[in-house]
């Protein structure tokens, strides 16, 4: 009798997992190129929670397919397409940058694919698309933030300097002039570079004749760092800050030397201040595993996983037949998050515009290449 229930339970245990589905998620991040370092962090958190979270409660596993983008449009493209039409993938989680999450907005649309970038910050990523879903703030609100804690500190006069080449720099360098301007502000002057510039001595002298309060560069860390050290090697003492897009200080200790020292960044994420039970969870997960502290791009990676783990739990796949089905039954749960537990704070996303409502932003500052949080400022 107990050979046959053990050989009952067996045959039982085989059925299920015969009948257990792989569902393929796709992870488009620039791992070469660049930003290299945000893409492998953003990985790092996106591969940590998903050791967690992988199985569905019927069994179900999910499976990640990773693609580098390498921080270049065709590559992008290219490696959503291949997510997409090669791998047949239910949902991507990225891209990272605004202006590569702005290449693919027609081909999510066009396939309709559950897209979530989770730190392109630029407006238009989500405008006017039903299948890209944002898990952080916008620029229009991290450059308020820039421009508010400027004045805060009676910083009333700025430089900007912007990246033409990027829309993530061109429009937070926008938001923060409005919001600048508004409160009394006075911008002096705006100055342009281009990604992968190396000499920056023509801004450098511009910058250094009109001694401004305050420098702000919603640039990347590459440049930034070469930045602040021709600056501060110039003697230009003027607060520097920029947005998430420097948050990198271990690269700007190497490009800027002492000269990163003061330099600030507006970003998602403290682990100093974790705001939700999971987020200590994995701030402790990840410190065991990588023996550091979880960036933003980390945990902003970890909560875009979550928003697709959460919608595809919602999905039954025998309701849902074909892949589009499927996909339409996630990107819709995806568009209806409520209240979700995540690493940065509790996600509930507009089901209109695909954004976070009332996402937080940090003000950081970097002190001999570490980061030391300043404050925490709420939409």
């Amino acid at each position: 009798m107990k050979k046959k229930l053990l050989a009952l339970g067996l045959s039982a245990l085989v059925a299920s997992t015969l009948a257990a589905k792989e569902i393929k998620v796709g992870v488009l991040q620039p791992l070469t190129g660049p930003i290299a370092s945000f893409g492998q962090k953003t990985l790092d958190g996106i591969k940590l929670v998903h050791e967690k979270y992988n199985t569905l409660p019927n069994g179900d596993k999910i499976v990640l397919v990773v693609v580098d983008g390498q921080f270049d449009k065709v590559q992008t493209v290219n490696g959503y397409k291949r997510l997409v039409s090669g791998e047949k993938v239910v949902a991507v989680e990225g891209p990272l940058a605004s202006s590569m999450s702005l290449s693919i907005k027609r081909f999510a649309g066009a396939t309709k694919t559950p897209t979530v970038t989770q730190i392109a910050t630029n407006p238009r990523v989500t405008k006017g698309s039903k299948y890209i879903t944002r898990a952080c703030f916008t620029d229009d609100f991290q450059g308020t933030v820039a421009a508010k804690y400027a004045l805060k500190h009676n910083l009333k006069t700025a430089v900007i300097v912007f990246d033409m080449k990027q829309d993530y720099s061109v429009g937070l360098a926008k938001a923060f002039e409005k919001a600048y301007k508004k409160d009394g502000g006075k911008v002096l002057k705006k100055l342009f570079i281009n990604s992968g510039d190396k000499d920056f001595n023509a801004q450098v002298a511009q910058i250094k004749k009109l001694n401004p309060d305050f420098i702000y560069t919603p640039i990347y860390a590459p440049e930034e760092g070469l930045l602040v050290r021709q600056l501060r090697a110039a003697g230009v003492n003027s607060p520097v800050m920029g947005g998430d897009g420097i948050a990198d200080p271990a690269l700007l200790k190497k490009l800027a030397g002492k000269a990163a020292n003061g330099v600030m960044y507006t970003d998602h994420f403290d682990p100093a201040k974790a705001p939700t039970p999971l987020s200590k969870e994995f701030i402790k997960d990840f410190k065991a595993k990588y023996g550091r502290s979880p960036s933003a791009f980390a945990a902003t990676g970890a909560d875009g996983y979550l928003l697709i783990y959460n919608a595809i739990k919602q999905c039954d796949t025998k309701a849902n037949k074909t892949n589009l089905q499927f996909k339409q039954c996630i990107n819709d749960a995806l568009r209806h998050t409520k209240n979700l537990e995540a690493v940065t704070g509790y996600l509930t996303i507009d089901p209109k515009t695909g954004n976070p409502i009332n996402k937080p932003a940090v003000v950081e500052e970097i002190v001999d290449g570490k980061v030391v949080f300043k404050e925490l400022i709420k939409p």
